[in-house]
């Protein structure tokens, strides 16, 4: 009996334990299986990983586009705009009495005037160069009758780019002191002016009918604009004033201001400005952007509005000027495209061809135009 009990006992022992780990047949599948796994997470990475960088790219190009126009729309906006004085019907070197020392870059009463880099205007063929360069002053011309880049911009434009300088005025936030509008050489205000030392004033009797540009020599911090003297650039001819203020006198800051593309801090194109006077270091606005492209909106027939869109080289003169066409190609930071992209864009009417003989960076072409507001009045 007891032999019978042990060999059904034996007997009744179930299959697996004699089973030991997976044969290989089964080792093999479940190692395919996980490689397949593995093969398709990563591959999901990558591509979600690559959509991400470029829709970085795309964003970054789109955001630099915006920051141009946001600056330069509201500076070709206001060109021109001199105020009360420029109602007077009379030019205005008749009006303002020029107190600088040396000549401004471009004269007082005139909105805006640009620079054409050569070969770039509509219907030419343009190549960036794989490598940023700032050619001569002769590469770019101004007005038929062709004046070259001035002095204070050559070397810090890269080639293949238009140059425009804005002539404007911003009225201070703060009135004069009616009380005491003037002390000697200064005109008094109500409080602190806001505009920084040696920067350029001008004032304007309360009619209107004459002003007065000159250097100031005092700071921001101060409640009123003293007129420099002889001792800072470009400095004033004396330092007393030639009219008497008034309660009613207007006061403004006077700002000739350059834009340009030329090398940021970081080795790419951008978009540069530079106060000319009196001069200061020029300022970075937007890196990315590779080139600006500028027409002329010509008001030929005096309506006040622009009847032919003209580079300025061929601009005959710059009074007629009555708004502004703006075009840049902006780009990523990185190489994010698959494969290099070797297309042309259209950039008013210039077609232009990629820097580094294309590479794998997102482009965008934004185009602006801006009626000056100075010209419609």
């Amino acid at each position: 009996m007891a032999h019978t009990i042990q060999a059904r006992a034996h007997a009744s022992a179930p299959r697996w334990q004699s089973q030991r780990g997976l044969s290989l047949v089964e080792l093999l599948i479940a190692v395919a299986l996980g490689l397949l796994l593995t093969l398709g997470v990563t591959q999901i990475y990558l591509s979600g990983n690559e959509t991400y960088r470029q829709t970085q790219g795309l964003a970054h190009a789109q955001e630099s586009a915006r920051f141009v126009s946001a600056i330069l729309a509201p500076e070709f906006r206001s060109a021109g705009s001199f105020g009360c004085i420029a109602e007077m019907g009379r030019p205005l070197d008749q009006v303002v009495d020029n107190r600088l020392k040396g000549g401004l870059i471009i004269p007082l009463g005139r909105a805006v005037q640009g620079w054409e880099f050569n070969g770039t205007g509509p219907n030419n063929s343009i190549a960036l160069p794989a490598a940023l360069n700032t050619p001569g002053a002769g590469s770019w011309a101004s007005g038929t009758a062709g004046a070259q880049l001035p002095a204070q911009l050559t070397g810090a434009v890269v080639a293949n780019s238009d140059v425009v300088i804005v002539n404007s005025l911003t009225p201070l936030s703060v009135p004069v002191d009616a009380t005491n509008p003037q002390n000697g050489n200064s005109i008094n205000l109500v409080s602190n002016s806001g505009v920084e030392v040696n920067r350029i004033i001008l004032a304007t009797l309360g009619d209107c009918s004459e002003g007065e540009l000159f250097q100031k020599s005092n700071n921001a911090n101060s409640s009123s604009v003293t007129m420099a003297g002889g001792n800072v650039i470009p400095g004033n001819n004396g330092n007393n004033f030639n009219l008497a203020y008034e309660p009613q006198t207007r006061v403004y800051e006077f700002t000739s201001m350059a834009y340009y593309i030329g090398q940021g801090t970081n080795g790419e194109p951008a978009l540069f400005r530079r106060l000319l006077t009196p001069l200061q270091p020029p300022q970075e606005l937007v890196s990315g952007v590779e080139t600006l492209q500028i027409l002329y909106g010509v008001d030929t027939i005096g309506d006040e509005s622009a009847d032919d869109y003209l580079p300025a080289n061929l601009v005959a003169d710059w009074d007629t000027v009555s708004s502004v066409r703006f075009s840049v190609i902006t780009r990523s930071r990185d190489e994010v495209l698959d494969e290099v992209n070797s297309r042309s864009f259209d950039v008013l009417g210039s077609e232009v061809s990629q820097a580094n003989n294309g590479d794998r960076r997102v482009r965008l072409v934004s185009v602006g135009t801006t009626a000056i507001r100075g010209r419609m009045e």
